[in-house]
């Protein structure tokens, strides 16, 4: 997971270098993690940020919570990088992932999946991740850690990726 998340941060950088330096600013949160913060808060209450190598968070606790394992891919998700923003195009879908911020978002996280599992007839046969810029649902089959969207209206569901690695190293930060 870390070697795909370095991947497609560097290719941000190389990006946000040729003038598209709003992809690595984020709103300032006082709360988030500073050391993924550089520099000053500018005019606009926005600030720069890089990703850090995170430590570990034991999900035990939240899985005994909701009654169920989580795909292991999700939790290695959450355990590498600090990190504003993940998002990109992959086919003609814009897809944003969930952001780790600070250590608290995993509880913040736990209320996702909480109410996705309240949604669903108490299942988490998926797992959330993100959304899709029409409003899909970004979910990791917690099976087989594929990840797909799903419009929840329609009880559907389209495969987009083996696996999250594989989404994230896909992602393209332009058109």
């Amino acid at each position: 997971m870390k070697e795909a998340m370095n991947q497609y941060f560097s290719l941000r950088k190389e990006i946000a270098k040729e003038g598209l330096d709003f992809l690595f600013k984020t709103p300032f949160d006082e709360d988030a993690e500073s050391l993924i913060y550089i520099g000053e808060v500018d005019e606009d209450e926005y600030i720069s940020w890089q990703p850090v190598e995170k430590g570990f968070y034991d999900f035990n606790s939240l899985e005994e919570d909701l009654g169920v394992r989580i795909h292991p891919s999700v939790i290695e998700y959450f355990n590498s990088y600090y990190f504003a923003d993940l998002d990109g195009f992959i086919n003609d879908y814009y897809i944003k992932l969930e952001s780790v911020l600070k250590k608290e978002d995993i509880d913040s996280y736990s209320n996702t999946l909480k109410g996705y599992k309240n949604n669903h007839d108490n299942k988490l046969e998926n797992i959330p991740l993100g959304i899709e810029g029409n409003g899909l649902n970004v979910v990791v089959d917690n099976e087989d850690g594929s990840v797909k969207l799903e419009d929840f209206e329609r009880n559907s569901f389209e495969v987009i990726s083996e696996s999250i690695e594989l989404l994230i190293t896909s992602l393209r930060l332009k058109r």
